[in-house]
């Protein structure tokens, strides 16, 4: 008889992902198990870098991450809330471009389950604040069937790590919905501050925040006022005044922000980089990386990894 993977068992898989899989509006990116034991590194090594991270440091995902941990103690932290504890049955969402970090107690460990999603899907959830970076984290009375839905899903993955099945995708919306249904409101505590994203006109700040949480899709100046219910020339000219640059560029810096990071730390061809970072077709990407670091995408891959490579001691 085969042997049937333990439930129990650690593992964790990095789903290829189609232009018709994004086109669907959701899809899982990677899935896993695992079981930290006390006084063990943490994460386990041999996630790719664009996952992997230190304590030290903390990490930004481009996308949706789901964590339930069932077990053990430790700590999360991210930019919006400082840093909180973490207990058995504690869902924790991660969101795209939001700094964090968090990690089991080196006395207890944990047990962790994740799911990594994106999509139009999640981010109109967002959009609808039915999910919110200010509320990342939720400590449930019992976990009992958020752990299930989280197995169904992990198990289908497990069974089929090479694509993208009909289940997946069902088991990825249910654990988006849970994950919104035990969503807490946002304690004072933990609202984000006052000025947003530094900037003290409050028009300004707001149309920051929708290009720095929206570039992802379409976009536009005019969306972005109409949205704001503002003229467009008013959130120009007040935009030049506070950013010293007008909406656009605003829009454009964000997504090259984030094609730069995915040039660095994935493998993801150029098309698919300027895909998840908003742009329409790879071309506007090249355009504009060119003009910015004088560089097309590939040459910028390969000197930015050349950075990183740490140099041998002369000693």
């Amino acid at each position: 008889m085969a042997n049937v993977p333990k439930r129990e068992s650690d593992f964790f898989h990095y789903l290829p992902v189609t232009d018709r899989d994004m086109r669907l509006g959701l899809y899982v990116t990677g899935a896993g198990r695992s079981r930290i034991r006390p006084n063990t590194p943490y994460p386990a090594p041999g996630h790719p870098d664009l996952y992997d991270f230190t304590w030290a440091e903390g990490r930004v995902l481009p996308e949706f991450q789901v964590i339930l941990i069932t077990r053990g103690r430790g700590e999360f932290e991210s930019r919006e809330t400082g840093r909180i504890p973490i207990g058995h049955n504690t869902l924790i969402l991660l969101f795209p471009d939001i700094w964090h970090r968090y990690r089991p107690s080196r006395r207890t460990g944990w047990e962790e389950r994740w799911v990594s999603l994106n999509g139009e899907f999640a981010h109109r959830m967002r959009e609808l604040d039915l999910i919110a970076p200010a509320r990342p984290v939720r400590q449930l009375p019992s976990a009992n069937n958020l752990s299930s839905a989280f197995d169904r899903t992990l198990d289908r993955i497990h069974g089929d790590p090479a694509r993208q099945s009909p289940l997946v995708l069902v088991g990825a919306i249910e654990l988006l919905a849970l994950a919104a249904e035990f969503a807490a409101p946002v304690p004072e505590s933990v609202r984000p501050p006052a000025p947003r994203y530094g900037v003290t006109d409050p028009l300004v700040g707001s149309a920051v925040e929708l290009i720095w949480t929206h570039s992802h899709r379409h976009l536009s100046v005019p969306q972005i006022a109409a949205q704001l219910g503002t003229p467009r020339r008013t959130l120009e000219r007040r935009a030049r005044a506070a950013l010293g640059r007008t909406v656009l560029d605003e829009i454009h810096r964000c997504r090259l922000a984030r094609a730069k990071r995915l040039l660095q730390e994935t493998n993801l061809p150029v098309k698919t980089v300027a895909y998840l970072s908003g742009f329409r077709d790879g071309e506007r990407l090249r355009l504009l990386l060119r003009r910015a670091e004088a560089a097309s995408p590939a040459q910028y891959r390969e000197r930015t990894r050349q950075s990183t490579i740490p140099k041998a001691d002369p000693s």
